[in-house]
């Protein structure tokens, strides 16, 4: 009889042994699981955020300003050859007509002013001996009637325009697609500028007469030196070629054209 219950009593131990060992070995198991999540959350390869890239860049490529045909400007006799009848219509009476030649966004010294809509003979010589890509402003200072006034009132319209030949230069992959080569191009180094500090840059270059660009230049800083740089470097190797512009008689000559990038402005 004791012989029997010693028995069971070591049996029981046994598995008392036993089943402390199973759950020991299930605490460790758990433990080292949470200690290897743990590492492993620890040791995750953060992943940057995706640079911002300021879209709206490229919004024009063509002449500086408003394009106007040389053959227009060289026949012109008065204002209505630059400006809508409808708007010369509401001129009550005129007070001055002044052509100023632009330099940029600068006018030059070169102007002569007039009193009527009909140009002087000074007035006709200055816009005969303007050359392609030359730009010019238009002052015009009336009078207007003001219905709200019932009077007249003094106002001006001051149109800035640019001589293009009769056929222009053009790009032989379109110009969208040159904005777009030029906008995925810079995306690099317009990663998260500061579209409030961006300024309006305008980048001119000259299309030769045998297609080639040259004469690339900047008319004033877009704030972001590196954009600067990238812009020029890029039209300085423009891929493909450029059918370059035509006069009225079909003769090749050079055209002067701007890409507008930045913000828009003047």
């Amino acid at each position: 009889m004791k012989k029997c219950l010693l028995i069971v009593c070591v049996i029981l131990m046994s598995f008392t042994s036993c089943k402390n060992a199973i759950q020991e070995g299930l605490s460790v198991s758990e433990s080292e699981l949470k200690i290897s999540e743990e590492m492993a959350m620890n040791n995750q390869t953060e992943i940057p955020p995706k640079s911002k890239v300021f879209e709206a860049f490229i919004y024009d490529i063509g002449p500086r300003f408003g394009a106007i045909k040389k053959e227009v400007v060289q026949n012109a006799k008065s204002i209505e050859d630059f400006i809508h009848r409808e708007d010369i219509s509401k001129m009550e009476h005129i007070n001055s007509v002044t052509i100023h030649i632009m330099e940029g966004i600068i006018m030059s010294p070169a102007s002569e002013k007039g009193t009527n809509a009909t140009f002087t003979e000074a007035q006709l010589k200055l816009l005969r001996s303007l050359d392609y890509s030359t730009s010019l402003m238009l002052m015009v200072e009336f009078q207007e009637f003001s219905k709200f006034a019932n009077s007249l009132e003094n106002n001006y319209t001051s149109p800035y325009l640019t001589i293009v030949p009769e056929k222009q230069a053009s790009y032989m992959f379109s110009e969208d697609t040159l904005k777009d080569y030029l906008r995925v191009n810079t995306e690099e180094v317009r990663a998260n500028i500061d579209p409030e500090k961006l300024q309006a840059a305008k980048l001119y270059f000259t299309v030769t007469k045998s297609g080639a660009v040259e004469n690339v230049r900047l008319d004033r800083t877009s704030f972001y030196p590196k954009v600067d740089e990238k812009m020029i470097s890029l039209m300085q190797n423009l891929p493909g070629a450029w059918s370059p512009a035509e006069n009225i008689k079909g003769e090749r000559v050079a055209q002067e054209l701007v890409v507008s990038f930045g913000l828009i402005g003047c």
